[in-house]
């Protein structure tokens, strides 16, 4: 039999300690056997395996022990130094992640390692029955990042651990991007580089803002330089948590800067909200959460009234930051509707190339406490990187008039027709208002001047006022004087104005008259003409 199969034999009848000290005696005989030296290290995967499910199992503490044990294997295996990559060094990594407590010792394992010793399969995801189950290379790159954020002295290896992270992103079929990112931007903030960590969430939450974690990790980045705006962020990352339980830490960060601030009544608020989750799940209360507890202001604050109010309100300013590069307008609002498809959407008027123009956005409570009304002067900030533009946040805007923003279009009353008021503005367009839409309109006779305070929608005009005004001539309205010739089929000119026979049955051939007149088409000499609207009194 030889050395290497002697020890896998042992190992598979279930006497690793024999095989480990066997193993090691061959070694001693056959010191150049990689085979022996393999089959040593599936031992060294079997004792660590066992020491994983113990400390699994068990309901007490991880013993220091057993953290000892497991260094001291991973020692063994990398003096070994065996071909990567490979089932073995897959499997020894895959049981080292499952022990429950943070391995210090484990980045500078991996960076020995390297990012070559991944399998294909390590990039692609586990299933079992319904379940899926995260490539090795995303849990190592998570577990590695986290450990790393506690090494602050360690720069190397806080930029291994940013290399394994996106080497993830680039290559595996990963699950959870959001902690990748998370754990990403928060090794970057330990580097000193702050303007890409704010960059990385930014881009993240501009496309996804209900994700509680993007909102805390940006906290955690500006809370060294703006503890203003950190504690706005963790406001915003608590409004969007929707599992207590999930998010139990951002609570205790609000809470900590709450205080630090002097916002004790939201600091107390904060620390019950963490403690109440811990204690229900029979978590264990961590020690800076117990500091909060048992500090004097705690004892002596009262319990706040209304908490998301408050959270909201503090928000605020977390929602201005991630649109800081954007465009900000000045608009009108015009109002919320449905679409079809049952998404709700706010409407904006503002100018563009010079005229008004609609812009719909998806409404995902931009309204918050802003209770505006049709055409009330607002400031917009819009996102214009993507193929829409999308209105983003809303702001009061205090130096401004209702409807300031839209344009204002001239035209008269042509005529009534079925509950209907045609509005006549040049040769080209004529405009139509339903009575139930603007009942003043009933009332406004032909030829009698108008304003229309409009928006554009593409080549579509939306009006949202209409009112009388005094008349005014311009390139396409006029008002003829002159002496009226009948034609005997009951027509008649004025000038060279056409008159229609229902205009010109009121006068005599020869009489004065004073008309109001619009350049409109005559289609039978395809050509503009001036014809009689009505007649002016």
């Amino acid at each position: 039999m030889q050395p290497d199969q002697e020890v896998t034999v042992l190992r598979r009848e279930g006497r690793l300690e024999e095989a480990y000290s066997r193993g090691y005696e061959l070694l001693q005989e056959y010191p150049e056997d990689t085979r022996l030296r393999n089959s040593i290290g599936w031992v060294l995967y079997e004792k660590i395996k066992n020491i994983v499910n113990l400390a699994n199992q068990s309901q007490a503490a991880v013993s220091e022990r057993q953290t000892k044990d497991i260094r001291q294997i991973l020692g063994e295996y990398y003096r070994f130094n065996l071909s990567r990559p490979d089932l073995l060094f897959s499997r020894l990594l895959d049981q080292t992640l499952r022990f429950p407590k943070d391995l210090e010792f484990l980045p500078k394992f991996m960076k020995w390692a390297g990012m070559d010793s991944f399998r294909p399969e390590d990039f692609r995801t586990g299933r079992q029955n319904d379940r899926v189950f995260e490539p090795l290379v995303e849990k190592a790159a998570r577990k590695i990042a986290k450990i790393v954020q506690n090494l602050t002295e360690d720069s190397d290896l806080q930029e291994f651990a940013i290399l394994l992270i996106d080497k993830a992103l680039l290559e595996a079929e990963v699950q959870k991007p959001e902690w990748l990112h998370y754990n990403k931007a928060l090794l970057l903030k330990q580097l000193g580089r702050l303007e890409e960590a704010k960059a990385l969430l930014l881009s993240f939450i501009q496309v996804k803002r209900n994700e509680f974690w993007a909102w805390r990790a940006l906290g955690k980045v500006v809370e060294s330089s703006d503890t203003s705006l950190a504690l706005a962020l963790y406001a915003k990352a608590c409004l969007t948590c929707n599992d207590l339980n999930f998010g139990v830490g951002v609570f205790e960060d609000l809470s900590r800067l709450a205080a630090h601030q002097g916002e004790i009544s939201l600091a107390k608020w904060a620390a019950d909200q963490a403690f109440t989750a811990r204690n229900q799940n029979q978590w264990k209360i961590p020690q800076s959460l117990r500091e909060l507890l048992e500090a004097d202001w705690y004892l002596q604050t009262k319990d706040i009234i209304s908490a998301k109010e408050f959270l909201v309100n503090l928000a605020a300013d977390a929602e201005k930051v991630i649109w800081v590069n954007c465009p900000r307008y000045s608009a009108n609002f015009l109002g919320i509707f449905t679409t079809q498809s049952g998404k709700q959407m706010a409407k904006f008027g503002l100018l563009s190339n010079r005229c008004s123009q609609e812009l719909a956005s998806p409404a995902r409570g931009l309204l918050n406490n802003l209770n505006l009304e049709i055409g009330e002067p607002v400031t917009v900030t819009v996102d214009e990187t993507g193929e829409h533009r999308t209105v983003v946040l809303i702001e009061k805007r205090q130096s401004g008039i209702y409807f300031d923003q839209l344009d204002r279009i001239y035209g008269i009353v042509d005529h009534h027709h079925e509950a209907k008021a045609f509005i006549y503005l040049n040769p080209q367009k004529q405009f139509t208002l339903a009575y139930t839409d603007f009942p003043v309109i009933q009332t406004m006779k032909p030829g009698m001047s108008i304003e229309m305070i409009c928006a554009r929608h593409g080549d579509h005009i939306n009006p949202y006022q209409v009112f009388a005004v005094p008349f005014r001539q311009t390139g396409n309205i006029s008002l003829v004087v002159g002496v009226l010739r009948l034609h005997q089929n009951g027509f008649g000119f004025v000038g060279d104005a056409f008159v229609s026979p229902e205009l010109a049955s009121q006068f005599k051939d020869g009489q004065e008259v004073h008309l109001i007149v619009a350049k409109k088409l005559d289609r039978k000499k395809n050509q503009l003409g001036w014809k009689a609207i009505a007649i002016k009194s």
